[in-house]
């Protein structure tokens, strides 16, 4: 259980704000991080998605904590996020003084056991996440005029990185039953869009700020069709449209078109796993879960004042567009994707990804 929901009751009133807390509580937790550095590690490489948000969040996190200490982000890259993660893992004190930057990607190759990657999330507690979409493009000359034409269509290709850091494409593609065939080799979703729009590839996943920066002028200029965006769940796990693309149909409903029922067993599941754990919780900020009571009261104090500012407001918007912030007990989501996961779905992950696509698992 994480460390935070057992604080006393003082954490409900640190969390509105650092105005509200106690002068005994304010004068412990200034003392905690007076004249300290944070430093925030970010395993993935810089300008991608993880980078960005993590920069934000590093930004405008120190001047909110109290004792304003100086947060620093920094790029530990090498072989997808593992080399960063291993380093949080085990080469750093449990003193709140490090952070970890991740994706819903790496949170998922944790879980699953990903071989060589040794961050093990359950210790651990979240601070601040953010969701964020994907939208998948399928090239004309496939032959489809319309989503639901996509049955018919012909000579599929889906260009293949890190089969974990696609996998709300991959088991999207299965779930829909869409003929395609798989080409690996791609460093990032960089090189396969490229690979896209020289017609090497047939069908291209981005993420939704990617789609609209980069892809939407492909689709106005008739190269390319929005098949679907992968869309959301809400509380209760039902999913919902991308709120940055609410006129755009989402896996599940183009499954209801193509054979006249939403979609259900293993497959379904899968997808849903990866909707919570890679759209619901994008970007993520993680502390380890044991340290100092103080330093995590003040932490949360700090994301909690830091996103009610107006400064750091605008900056998101910038930054995430229609996508908000979670923190508090809105992180309980993070928890729930990760603790509901039963073992025979992971089986189920681990045979379609090492069997399909190659992912290698410890144990």
């Amino acid at each position: 259980m994480v460390k935070s929901r057992l604080l006393p009751a003082l954490l409900a009133g640190l969390l509105l704000s650092i105005a509200s807390l106690p002068d005994t509580a304010r004068a412990v937790a200034d003392a905690y991080y007076a004249d300290k550095t944070i430093r925030m590690i970010i395993p993935l490489s810089p300008g991608g998605n993880t980078d960005t948000f993590g920069r934000l969040i590093s930004q405008h996190l120190g001047r909110h904590i109290p004792g304003q200490p100086e947060v620093v982000a920094e790029n530990v890259t090498g072989a997808g996020g593992l080399v960063g993660s291993n380093e949080f893992a085990e080469n750093v004190e449990h003193d709140g003084t490090t952070l970890l930057a991740s994706s819903g990607h790496l949170n998922l190759r944790a879980i699953l056991g990903l071989r060589g990657l040794r961050l093990d999330l359950e210790p651990l507690e979240p601070l601040v996440a953010a969701p964020m979409g994907h939208v998948t493009v399928i090239a004309p000359r496939a032959g489809v005029e319309a989503p639901d034409d996509v049955l018919g269509a012909h000579g599929l290709t889906k260009g293949i990185t890190d089969p974990i850091g696609v996998i709300e494409s991959l088991v999207a593609l299965e779930l829909l039953g869409l003929d395609y065939r798989a080409v690996p080799g791609y460093g990032n979703r960089g090189d396969t869009r490229v690979a896209f729009e020289r017609g090497e590839l047939m069908i291209n996943t981005q993420s939704t700020a990617n789609f609209l920066a980069r892809m939407r002028p492909l689709v106005e200029t008739g190269d390319a069709m929005p098949l679907y965006a992968i869309g959301f769940t809400d509380e209760d796990g039902k999913p919902v449209r991308d709120p940055a693309l609410p006129d755009m149909i989402t896996v599940p409903e183009l499954h209801e078109q193509l054979y006249g029922e939403m979609p259900s067993g293993p497959l379904w599941e899968a997808y849903r796993v990866a909707v919570q754990l890679v759209q619901n919780t994008r970007g993520s900020i993680w502390v380890h879960g044991d340290i100092p009571e103080e330093a995590l009261v003040a932490l949360h104090a700090g994301v909690e004042a830091m996103v009610d500012d107006p400064e750091f407001q605008a900056a998101r918007a910038d930054s995430l567009g229609a996508y908000g912030i979670l923190r508090g007990d809105e992180l309980d989501r993070v928890r729930r994707a990760m603790e509901t996961i039963s073992p025979d779905l992971l089986d189920e992950l681990r045979t379609l990804l090492g069997e399909r696509f190659g992912a290698e698992f410890d144990g």
